[in-house]
């Protein structure tokens, strides 16, 4: 039996890579609820082929009414340039920009080496191996495969936009929750508990 739809449309950030199993449950489950789910694993952003796959994920979350954004310790491969920030950088940069609904989770090795690098007073170049993490040749970018408890450095910028580090006054700081998880269990959970109620985002959408 098909789901009745609420005709709202959820953007969910183009993190692939050693996550398929995830997407899927995260994808279910959004659907299940009856919401439009754009989600480039599931092939399901409407597609331009006069355009980048860059610009199609950012005009997908243009077209969305929420952003349900995921990071994790790697970057995608989804570089255009040299020194370049990926993808899924890009879809948070937007959905900031256009100040719409954001639910967001950080995977807990993503939250630790920020609290690592603020304690140790270190910058995010610090972190072991960053550099190597990604080689530019023949104008590609080639994605090298670090140990799991690595994290990217472009990972901890963007967890760090999600809970507006830069804004000092933190009572200034809104819309800045980033939800650690170490499952798949748990990002389920975060999903049912804010995506069940339509009623509820949908006025989160109307601005209420």
């Amino acid at each position: 039996m098909s789901v009745k739809r609420n005709h709202v449309k959820v953007f969910v950030s183009s993190t692939v890579y050693d996550f398929e199993t995830e997407l899927r449950r995260v994808f279910a489950t959004l659907d299940g609820f009856g919401y439009d789910v754009y989600m480039s694993k599931e092939g399901t952003i409407p597609l331009n082929s006069r355009l980048s796959n860059l610009i199609n994920c950012v005009k997908g979350v243009e077209e969305c009414d929420v952003f349900l954004g995921i990071i994790r310790p790697l970057v995608g491969s989804g570089i255009l340039e040299e020194k370049g920030r990926s993808i899924t950088a890009q879809e948070f940069d937007k959905a900031v920009e256009l100040k719409m609904p954001r639910f967001v989770l950080a995977d807990y090795r993503v939250e630790f080496a920020h609290k690592f690098l603020k304690l140790m007073n270190m910058k995010i170049e610090d972190i072991p191996l960053n550099k190597q993490k990604q080689l530019f040749e023949n104008g590609e970018i080639k994605t090298q495969l670090l140990p799991n408890n690595i994290v990217h450095g472009e990972c901890v910028e963007i967890y760090r936009l999600a809970i507006q580090s830069n804004i000092k006054n933190v009572m200034e700081r809104v819309g800045n929750w980033a939800q650690p998880y170490r499952n798949s269990e748990e990002i389920l959970r975060f999903i049912e508990a804010q995506f069940k109620d339509v009623e509820r985002i949908k006025s989160l959408i109307d601005g209420k």
